[in-house]
Order: structure tokens, then sequence, then C-alpha cells
């Protein structure tokens, strides 16, 4: 019997789903391809190791609507027909529902009898779920729904908007993205080895005996950072011996270095090119804040858990509300809410009981959610969509 053939269409190479690509790859009984909708996009370019992967990157177009709040572009790869024909998959892994490059690929999968299936980051809490524009999503992107094999949400709250959008009664395998975290939780270890985690903050420029509240990201509006930096200054005393370290860069740095109007115990490193030294950060920090209006998933959440680091989130960031139990494992807060960030931010200097406790049981959550669940769930996905092929006659 010839081995199956598996093929996923990913919107770009990001380096939080590239590891779980590579034990895939290991995985598959059979040959295993990816096809990138383009190989950036503005706001979001990473240096990959394909290493292991046999990937190819489509030629097509991109565009951003101009009222767009993230760094999300759609994509037009007419392309992915003719990469689809010389594969020859018997299942396919669609990236979400949104690109008329999906659908293309959806059309070849039902008239050559491949099962397909969707993997969403999309839930209320960051897609519009009524009105007008949902209606038109569902009027669009229903139809594709309808007709997958399986889905491959990030969590919970998206499997639900999934199953909506369609209306769908396939099953539903958790697929978070998630970064190495066993590789994060090695940074944390040697951070704690003697001199490591002065050695760090020296380089940096960091104070080695302050609290760090930590954010990394880039700085753009639909991240918040700003709320960070107003929330940190309204700690008072509370914060007089802490510092905020701002990793990353982007059109909001300006703005917030003139808001720090020469406040010290504000740094900003630009980005850190080592993957290592960001988790090193992470693992030394008190709490990692991430703001963001709009996030759908947000793998620094991962990460910073991963370090055994508290992680402070706004409720419109997809990977906190799926991990977070807040005041266990980190703290969610209303996005916006500057006070009751600062408030948050305050009760977790004030309280080290509370900090190494909720740090602890953040590894245990990010360790249990990594990249072997992820691994195994879309293993168990595809291998639902085979047996689904089996029972369905080709078409076409």
């Amino acid at each position: 019997m010839t081995a199956p053939r598996l093929y996923y269409l990913d919107d770009i190479p990001t380096p939080y789903r590239l590891g779980v690509q590579r034990r895939i790859a290991r995985a598959w009984p059979g040959a295993f391809k990816i096809a990138y909708c383009a190989g950036s996009e503005p706001g979001r370019e990473w240096t990959h190791d394909f290493e292991g992967l046999d990937t190819e990157v489509l030629p097509g177009r991109q565009f951003r609507p101009s009222r767009q709040v993230n760094p999300f572009s759609f994509k037009f790869n007419p392309a992915v027909l003719s990469s689809l024909k010389a594969f020859r998959p018997d299942v396919v892994v669609l990236s979400g529902y949104v690109h008329p490059t999906v659908h293309l690929a959806a059309h070849w999968c039902r008239r050559n009898g491949a099962a397909y299936g969707i993997a969403s980051e999309s839930s209320a809490a960051n897609s519009s779920s009524s009105g007008l524009r949902y209606e038109a999503k569902r009027l669009i992107a229903g139809p594709l729904v309808r007709g997958m094999s399986f889905g491959l949400p990030v969590g919970m709250r998206a499997a639900d908007y999934l199953r909506r959008l369609g209306p769908t009664d396939a099953p539903m395998f958790l697929f978070p993205n998630t970064p190495d975290t066993s590789l994060v939780a090695a940074q944390a270890e040697r951070m704690a080895q003697p001199g490591a985690r002065e050695a760090l903050l020296a380089e940096l420029g960091i104070p080695a005996g302050a609290p760090i509240i930590l954010f990394v990201g880039r700085m753009i509006d639909a991240k918040r950072p700003l709320d960070l930096l107003q929330a940190f200054q309204r700690l008072g005393g509370a914060g007089a011996d802490a510092v905020v370290v701002f990793v990353g860069d982007g059109p909001l740095t300006g703005e917030l270095k003139d808001a720090a109007a020469g406040d010290q115990r504000v740094i900003f490193t630009g980005w850190l090119s080592s993957p290592a030294q960001v988790a090193a950060l992470m693992a030394v920090s008190t709490v990692m804040v991430l703001p963001s209006q709009h996030e759908t998933w947000g793998a620094v959440v991962n990460e910073a858990m991963a370090a055994g680091t508290p992680v402070i989130a706004s409720d419109r960031v997809g990977s906190a509300v799926e991990l977070i139990e807040s005041g266990v494992n980190g703290v969610i807060f209303s996005v916006g809410e500057v006070d009751e960030l600062a408030r948050a931010i305050g009760a977790l200097l004030a309280d080290e009981a509370a900090r190494v406790r909720m740090g602890e049981a953040a590894l245990v959550t990010a360790l249990s959610r990594g990249e072997a669940f992820a691994t195994s769930n879309f293993l168990a996905a595809v291998q639902h969509g085979l047996e689904h092929k089996a029972r369905k006659p080709t078409v076409g």
C-alpha cells in the first residue's frame, strides 16, 4: 500500500510553527510538503531554518486592507493548483478560510477526492461574531468550512467559532501555536546557574537587582505597548525598584521613548536576534505583559510560561484565554484598562509567594500544551481525514 501524502498550505513561515512542522515531518509515514502563500508579510519577517522540511513558497500576491488592525495580509496564489497537481496529496491542511488561495486549494481537493481540514486561530474574542461583517464572512467561508473533514483550531474558543461559522459537526483537534517549550524550559534552568542571570542582565544593560516587567513584540497599535508604559508609570512606590523592558521595534518606538521622558527605569533593547537570549530574559523576568488589542494567539505567552514566568495579558490575547487561569498561572485583564493592568502588576510585584506559585503552574501548563501535544493532535486529525476520504467517492 502506498504511504499517504500530506500537503500543508500555510500562510507564512513562523518560528512558532516550524518546530511542530519538523516533528510532523519526522512522524508522518509518507511524503509531507509545506507550501507557504508568502515568504513573509509587512511587519512579520523572521530568519528560518527549514532543515528537515520539504517547503515551497508559492508565487502570488498579497494585500492588506487599509483599516486592518493586525499585520495580516490576504494571499492570492493561483500557482497552488499546479503545486497540488504535482504533489498529488491524499489529505490537505489549509491555513484559515479567508485567503483566496485556500478556496482554490479546497476546490482542487473536492475535484480530486482529497480530504482537507482547516487550521484556524480566530475566535469571538478577536473576530466579528455578529452583524453584517460576520454574515459576509459566513457567506464566503461557510461552504469551505462545511466541506472540511476536520478542524485544527488553536483552542476551544476557536473551535466554537469554527463550528458556528460553517456550521459544521466535523471533529475538532486542538492545534495551539507553540514554540519548542522544552528548549525554553532548558534556558530557564541554565539561567538558574550561579552568575548566569547577572551576566545576561549586564549584557543587556539591565540593573541586576531590579524586578523586571517584560514586553516582547512589535511596537504597533495592535499590541498596545503604551498601555504597559502608562500602567508602569501609575505604579508609584510599588514600582520604584522595578524596570520595564521593551524587546522589539516598530512604528511606536519613538512615541514610547518620548513618553518615557528619560526615565532610566524604562529600557529598550530593540530586537534580540537570538531566541535563546529572549527565552533567557523571560526566565529572569518577574512578569511578562502582553496588553494587545488584537492577538489571535501570541506565542510569547507560551514561551514566558515555559520559562516559569507568570504572564499578565489582555482578554483579547488568544493564547492567554486558552492557557491562563487568572490568579492561578497568570492574570487576564480587560483590554485598554490601564488602571486594572497597573493593579495586576503591582500585586505581583508585592507578593513573591504568588509569583512563585503562578510561575510553577504556568510551566506545567505550557509543557502540557507544547509541541508534543500539538503534533499528536495534528497527526490524529489528518489520520481522521484519510479515513474520511476513504469513505467518500472521488468527485470529478
